[in-house]
């Protein structure tokens, strides 16, 4: 038996209160004057008392109830160990998709229902369907959550070690960063889907890109080739560390990915970008070098903090053994576990100012070795409005799928999919009848009870 809220038990001190009045419930004595020695003369009075319990019937029931009742406010249950693996699978497609689901997997379904599977919606929620919903055209899409909530949302649903087919396609638009852990057995029956190719127009800091895509990749080609200033970056960093290498390596990825110039420490000339990669204090020279409209990018100082956590970027989470700590309210824009600003930027006068708490170092954090490290540095290396989706925008007309290989992870982990789980059961109901049982029996016990009188 296994208790919610523990501190109730403290009520069981409770239990000295009936065992003191049992103990201390002793009836004076009457002094019966006898005739023949009536002329004697009083002596001194003596009494004497006995500590003697003489119901030991009512004190062992109200004991009981003092119990129960301090059982009852630590909110008792049991953990019963129950088999994970459902009895019947589950059959998960769209309900809104799913008499062409069922029309085009005929055979495979109704395999399925003989077998005993359940069918439910493919929404928040899983709702159970039935073949009745094949001939429902009212149907309207509702999934408005990615694949990989809706998968992670199933397993506060379905059995762990439960068999789950999924009826779905395979449109990567559907999916977020990183694959959902699941407790579950899922097998993914992609729906048959024709290959399209389709288009759209982007546009990103002033350039208008054409957009291609089909189920394999979507591709940008720049539609106005343009007469853009280059952009000018200046790096200084502590001498022998190889913080910059990884910086330049994603400066050149931004340039040939947005077809901009990049200038890295031009011979002359204001810079747009400043990164200072030294734990020195910015040098003023350096400062007073970049455009009163551009920005500077910091190492910050400070105590550092050894503690394993994670940076979290764009629903990643990036490795994090070390940081600085934050010592200014700038607004947060990367953080780590645990809430602290890991980058947070601030204006002063027309000068924005990255503040940045780790490093480009492996040894701090595994961000230069991520490919999100090149989309996360470029809001700042080309700061436009929008700039921080494009590329990477979720647009209606992306066509990409996955491959058969990232269906095929869908896995269950098996350390997370046991077959045998537990389950809490409340006990309070059966304490509370118990209670009322013992209570009625010692009040009848106590009614019962007749006072022995000495007649003369």
């Amino acid at each position: 038996m296994h208790f919610l809220s523990p501190i109730g038990l403290l009520a069981l001190a409770g239990l000295i209160v009936p065992l003191i009045i049992h103990l201390w419930n002793v009836k004076q004595g009457k002094t019966i004057k006898i005739g023949s020695i009536a002329l004697l003369g009083e002596s001194s009075r003596a009494s004497s008392k006995s500590f003697k319990i003489n119901d030991w019937l009512l004190l062992l029931l109200r004991c009981l109830l003092l119990a129960l009742l301090a059982l009852l406010l630590a909110r008792p249950y049991l953990k019963k160990i129950i088999s994970g693996k459902s009895k019947n699978g589950w059959i998960l497609a769209d309900k809104a998709t799913f008499q062409q689901v069922f029309n085009s997997n005929k055979k495979t379904i109704d395999s399925l229902l003989k077998k005993g599977y359940e069918i439910h919606d493919f929404n928040l929620g899983f709702t159970p369907l039935n073949l009745k919903d094949t001939t429902d055209n009212q149907a309207k899409k509702t999934n408005s959550l990615s694949y990989n909530a809706l998968l992670s949302a199933a397993n506060h649903f379905v059995p762990a070690g439960t068999n789950v087919y999924l009826f779905a396609d395979r449109r990567l638009s559907h999916f977020g960063n990183e694959l959902p852990i699941i407790n579950y057995q899922l097998k993914y029956i992609a729906l048959t889907e024709t290959d399209t190719i389709s288009s759209w127009i982007a546009e990103y800091a002033g350039k208008k890109y054409e957009a291609k895509s089909n189920p394999s990749n979507t591709a940008y080609q720049t539609l106005n080739s343009g007469d853009e200033a280059p952009i000018n970056i200046a790096i200084h960093q502590t001498s022998g560390t190889a913080d910059g290498k990884y910086l330049i390596a994603a400066l050149k990825a931004i340039g040939n990915f947005t077809k901009r110039k990049i200038v890295i420490n031009p011979a002359s000339g204001k810079i747009d970008i400043g990164f200072w990669l030294s734990s020195d204090a910015v040098a003023t020279n350096f400062k007073s070098s970049i455009a009163p409209s551009g920005a500077l990018f910091q190492y910050e100082n400070g105590k550092i903090i050894a503690e394993p956590s994670f940076i979290n970027l764009d629903g990643r989470h990036i490795k994090l053994s070390k940081r600085t700590v934050p010592i200014n309210g700038a607004k947060k824009i990367w953080t780590d576990g645990f809430g602290n600003a890991i980058l947070a930027s601030e204006k002063v006068n027309n000068l924005t100012i990255f503040h940045f708490y780790s490093r480009f170092n492996p040894q701090w954090n595994e961000l230069v070795w991520d490919g999100v490290f090149v989309k996360a540095m470029m809001p700042i290396v080309i700061r436009a409005e929008n700039s921080a989706d494009f590329g990477f925008e979720d647009n209606p007309a992306d066509q990409r799928r996955l491959s058969d290989g990232q269906k095929n992870a869908f896995q269950s982990n098996r350390a997370e999919s046991a077959i045998r789980t537990t389950q809490n059961e409340a006990l309070g109901t059966l304490f509370w009848i118990a209670a009322l049982l013992i209570f009625v029996t010692e009040r009848i016990l106590s009614f019962r009870k007749k006072p022995n009188y000495v007649k003369s």
